[in-house]
């Protein structure tokens, strides 16, 4: 499938020994727990390989370049879901929050679900259909598009007696004022309440107080099944996942020392979540009762493995990337792909390039997004091998857009009639001067 408002989203480079999760019985909603997921998928292991060369597509179409803020922004993700409707969230101008939606002919701002005064931070976009679209802060705390404006959905609740999401204003009804959201207090700061709605409008939500969630990944499988991941802010941090049954939001366990770094939800009853767990490797799938781990491949040379994005696809296809680690000063980035019954190896990766972002070209292939790397001299160029084709055996790219140096893409998105894709990231090496950016390919 997961951003006034965003710095820069990083992708957190996993460095965990290689093997299967750990398994750990337990009935229910447990993840780790023992179970049959899709039956006993084997493992495929294959030695290193090196890294590939990708070669130029000159008859691939050109990429269009928005620029969105030029002071310390950064678009961190995006849905497309046909040629005229897509979405991008992100922060632009030091902080605030920008969500905007194309149209076919222009991208548009769309008002955020509460005023720029409350300082949330809105970071990821996820949605099972064009009628089924979320937008997530960066507490969890989330929202649903009606067509019209958002309706809240509330957040996951800490457990530890930390601050907590105040709760949303009541909607008014034929023009009358909608009433007030009381916050929650947190042990650090109160929420404060929700004022009023104006003529009809749902009230805003209460802030939350100190301390709070983090929010890393989301995941929409339908109205009644969306996932969270992320971790506590403070120190030591504390991973949690959790879970909106369509009235509620839920935290379920993970298994000791487990992160889940990324989720992925076609469907209600096929979702995956990657990570690390104790020093291992993580994949755990979702079949619509539990979690239950799955058997990453091991990595010959290498002593340890992370997976940072995973690309859930269908019950047959499935990718996953991360990082092999193979020395304290060698590092190689690892993809995986799902076949339906076993993960396995699917290099080699292209040279040059570190891919950040994963999104399904349709044919069993996939786009990559990532951050170039020795490429260009700081013009024109840089754009090259920012954004890769993989069919299942070559890498190719065409020519991105010229933006300044060190382009980095946070997430990829294709309408599913492949009409539109849609690229956004940012420049973070630059800090203030980083350009918030969409690119758009038709």
């Amino acid at each position: 499938m997961s951003g006034r408002l965003v710095t820069i989203v990083t992708l957190v480079v996993l460095l965990a020994a290689c093997g299967s999760a750990d398994r750990r019985p337990s009935a229910g909603e447990t993840p780790g727990a023992t179970g049959s997921g899709r039956g006993s998928p084997g493992v495929t292991a294959a030695p290193w390989t090196e890294a590939a060369s990708p070669s130029p597509d000159p008859s691939a179409p050109p990429w269009a370049q928005t620029p969105v803020s030029e002071w310390g922004g950064s678009m961190t993700s995006t849905v497309v879901f046909a040629a005229d409707d897509a979405w991008a969230v992100g922060g632009v101008d030091e902080g605030d929050t920008l969500i905007t939606r194309w149209d076919g002919r222009a991208w548009r701002e769309v008002a955020p679900p509460v005023r720029a005064s409350e300082e949330v931070r809105f970071r990821l976009l996820a949605a099972s259909s064009r009628d089924d679209l979320w937008v997530f802060a960066d507490d969890t705390r989330a929202w649903r598009w009606t067509g019209a404006g958002w309706a809240p959905r509330g957040g996951l609740a800490r457990t530890d007696g930390t601050a907590r999401p105040g709760a949303n204003g009541t909607a008014g009804t034929d023009g009358t004022d909608g009433t007030a959201g009381p916050g929650t207090n947190g042990p650090g700061t109160n929420g404060t309440d929700g004022t009023a709605g104006t003529n009809g409008t749902a009230g805003t939500n209460g802030t939350a107080g100190a301390g709070g969630l983090w929010l890393r990944t989301a995941a929409v499988a339908g109205p009644r099944d969306v996932w969270v991941a992320g971790t506590t802010r403070g120190d030591p941090a504390r991973p949690f996942l959790g879970r909106w049954d369509g009235s509620a939001w839920s935290e379920l366990p993970l298994p000791p020392g487990a992160e889940v770094n990324d989720l992925g939800a076609p469907s209600p009853r096929d979702a995956w979540a990657v990570g690390r767990t104790g020093g291992q490797s993580m994949i755990m799938h979702w079949a619509g009762e539990r979690w239950d781990p799955v058997p990453a491949p091991p990595v010959p040379g290498a002593r340890g493995t992370g997976l940072d994005r995973v690309l859930a696809v269908s019950p047959d296809e499935a990718w996953a990337l991360g990082t092999a680690e193979v020395s304290d000063s060698e590092r190689h980035q690892l993809l995986l792909r799902w076949d339906g019954s076993r993960w396995s190896t699917a290099g080699p990766l292209p040279e040059d390039t570190r891919l950040t972002a994963l999104e399904s070209d349709g044919r069993g292939g996939i786009w990559a997004g990532g951050e170039s790397r020795g490429i260009g001299d700081g013009n024109e160029d840089d754009g090259e091998r920012t954004i890769l084709h993989f069919d299942g055996a070559v890498w190719t790219y065409g020519r991105t857009p010229g933006t300044q140096s060190g382009p980095v893409v946070n997430d990829l998105a294709r309408s599913p009639d492949g009409d539109l894709m849609v690229a956004v990231g940012g420049n973070p090496d630059y800090d203030e001067d980083s350009e918030a950016w969409i690119w758009t390919r038709r």
